[in-house]
């Protein structure tokens, strides 16, 4: 009967370690997969507003874009441009664009009109 009883436990002993055997080689497969996976997927970085709104402007309205951002040097002016609605900017990006060619080689108009521009932006919106 004690032969038994300890091949019995021996027999038990065998099993479970095998059990704990196939449970350790798949925790180490999901935890391969895992790593896997988190490698596999890039995260992009968000667009800015103003990225997003060159992707909707023409080769004339980005270069008054970038004339206009270069006239307005103080903190935050631009980006509260950029936070009005695209017709609102597209409007206001015609408007720098009549009035620069109005200067034609001017430079002393351009410069004026650009402190006018300056002047305009730090009152407020552009309504």
């Amino acid at each position: 009967m004690k032969i038994i009883n300890i091949l019995f436990c021996l027999f038990l002993l065998m099993l479970n370690g095998c059990n704990s055997n196939d449970t350790n080689t798949s925790q180490t497969k999901s935890w391969g997969k895992r790593d896997l996976t988190k490698k596999e997927v890039p995260q992009e970085k968000p667009k800015s507003k103003e990225e997003l709104l060159r992707e909707k402007l023409s080769d004339d309205q980005k270069t008054h874009l970038d004339w206009l951002k270069t006239a307005l040097t103080d903190a935050g002016e631009f980006d509260k441009f950029l936070g009005n609605n695209e017709d609102k900017i597209k409007s206001a990006l015609e408007h720098i664009k009549t009035e620069l060619d109005k200067c034609n080689e001017n430079n002393e108009g351009k410069n004026t009109f650009k402190t006018t521009v300056q002047g305009f932006f730090s009152g407020g919106n552009i309504d």
